[in-house]
């Protein structure tokens, strides 16, 4: 992420904008944004024409509030077919139907709709235009003298009076907690896309499922562990996200190394995935068979992250089950990315996409675009609300939602209550999710018999290979504190002879090699070395291959 030191942002922003009248008004009361929307598709391209039916009537969505333009069939557009294709035909139809007043100036009065919906088939990205000047823009330092933008940023700025199409501008609705009339100078824009059509229409489905009884799974949360004054800021809202996921219940995992989760990672069920910084898919999540669990949000910091939604972070995750990403389609410089803390805050406080991705996001006219469903909250209900639905419909998932409450028992240092209630749903449940979580538990008050017995337990119950290494490490971990080594060899002698394929397999072997010398098993210590020398052999010969 270039221009790493770039501390004077807001100041930038400042002058970037243009004078903005001011408008009255406070916050209103929760209001139906279905009827302060308009879904754009492009009549050009069947699947966006039937993407956006689709969404209305999903959503329940006014016949009116639909906009067919003659759109480019692109991902990237000049400047002037931005203008004449989206822009203007946009501006035209709010303005005709009323719900966009400007005065003789051109100052907007009145925007009664604030959300744009835009289906697959529309373009992402506008062009540079070296021929564009805008002599204000000689104001900016020469870095944000650019006028490429993503189209969802772009068309951001629409309410606004003459805004620069060079350099960012301010968002008016950045950090605030609510949308009031007063931010309303900002259009929220997001968009039903992704790899492919069916990608950019499965984005509602999971959507809506998930709305029912509220996003499960955990957390992953992937700083770089850096120093570095210039890009601490990024870890450090990672980790400020983390915790606030942590608050709300989430079961949450915090890496504080250099590298993505690797590979050999056991990341499993993942509900929220936040990191940096990697322009292609990679590490755990880009396993063949990694998938997010169903309504996943994510967000991974990277300048390039979403210049294609058939590569990079975005489109891809959208690919591997997820609802929900936000991404870059050019470099946005680190102090103009979004906020992931206040992002995942407003998320889970029960705010949809678009308004949780806007309130976290410094500036508009920019390269940031916000792909999923914007209506979609992940995080309706409270966590006792979430039991009680799940409970009252016996949802195969409701391990998760128990999981959640037991988790804001502990933060509220009542570990013993949380062990009673877990104990007790899963009497009859018998999930290993809650299993685990017991063992946990258990563990931490030194408890090692009914730890190991609950780790035991999930470890069987697990299907997902990547669970069973998981609770089989923490297993083998609380055998170590009861000084059993043999026995924690007995496990791990279980995942190597099981799991070949493990990506971390040579690591478990190792480990191995070295519990087998402590405990004086010679026949496994010779089992152990003979693997170890035939992977050397076969990574030898596959190098001489290549």
């Amino acid at each position: 992420m270039g221009l790493s030191t770039f501390h004077s942002w807001r100041a930038v922003l400042r002058a970037a904008c243009c004078a903005l009248a001011a408008w009255p008004g406070c916050a209103p009361g929760e209001e139906d944004w279905t009827q302060h929307l308009l879904v754009v598709a492009n009549q050009r391209v069947p699947e966006s024409v039937e993407l956006a039916h689709y969404y209305m009537e999903r959503r329940s969505i006014a016949t009116n509030r639909v906009l067919l333009v003659d759109g480019p069939q692109k991902a990237e557009i000049t400047r002037q077919e931005y203008d004449e294709t989206l822009r203007k035909p946009v501006e035209r139809h709010l303005q005709s139907r009323g719900w966009l007043e400007r005065d003789s100036v051109g100052a907007t009065l009145r925007n009664d709709c604030w959300l744009l919906v835009l289906c697959w088939g529309l373009p992402l990205r506008i062009a540079p235009d070296p021929a564009l000047k805008e002599p204000v823009a000689e104001r900016l330092p020469p870095l944000l003298r650019r006028n490429e933008a993503a189209v969802d940023s772009e068309l951001a700025a629409l309410p606004m009076h003459n805004p620069l199409a060079t350099g960012p501008l301010n968002n008016s609705f950045f950090r605030m907690q609510l949308f009031p009339a007063s931010s309303r100078r900002v259009m929220l824009v997001a968009r039903l896309d992704g790899p492919n059509a069916a990608v950019a229409r499965a984005l509602v489905d999971r959507a809506i499922a998930v709305e029912a009884t509220g996003l499960v799974g955990r957390g992953y949360f992937d700083c770089r562990g850096t120093k570095e004054p210039g890009y601490l800021p990024a870890d450090q809202r990672l980790r400020a996200a983390c915790q606030a996921a942590r608050r709300a219940g989430i079961e949450c995992v915090l890496d504080e190394n250099e590298a993505v989760f690797p590979a050999a990672f056991p990341m499993t069920e993942v509900g929220l995935y936040a990191g940096w910084y990697s322009r292609e898919l990679a590490g755990a999540i880009a396993r063949p068979e990694f998938r997010f669990r169903p309504g996943a949000v994510t967000y991974h910091v990277h300048s390039y992250s979403a210049v294609s939604l058939a590569a990079g972070w975005v489109g891809p995750c959208l690919a591997r089950g997820a609802a929900a990403g936000v991404g870059n389609v050019t470099e946005p410089y680190l102090g103009l990315v979004l906020d992931p803390q206040i992002f995942f805050e407003r998320l889970l406080a029960g705010k949809n996409f678009a308004e949780s991705a806007y309130a976290a996001t410094p500036a508009v006219s920019w390269q940031q675009t916000v792909v999923g469903d914007p209506l979609y909250r992940p995080f309706p209900f409270t966590a006792d609300e979430q039991v009680e639905r799940m409970e009252a419909t016996q949802h195969p998932q409701r391990a998760w939602a128990f999981l959640r409450k037991a988790n804001l028992m502990i933060a509220d240092g009542k570990e013993p209550e949380a062990i009673r209630f877990l104990t007790d749903k899963n009497a009859a449940l018998r999930s290993p999710i809650l299993d685990e979580k017991l063992g946990d538990l258990y563990r931490q008050f030194r408890l090692w018999e009914p730890a190991v017995a609950a780790y035991q337990r999930a470890a069987t119950a697990y299907t997902d290979p990547y669970d069973v290494i998981r609770v089989s490490t923490s297993l083998m971990a609380a055998l170590h504190e009861m000084k059993r080594p043999a026995d924690a060899l007995g496990v791990l002698d279980g995942l190597i002879r099981k799991y070949t394929a493990y990506e971390g397999r040579a690591a478990l072997v190792e480990e191995a090699i070295r519990l087998a010398g402590q405990v004086g098993d010679g026949r496994k210590l010779d089992y152990y070395t003979r693997l170890i020398t035939e992977a050397g052999t076969a990574k030898e010969a596959g190098e001489k291959k290549k």
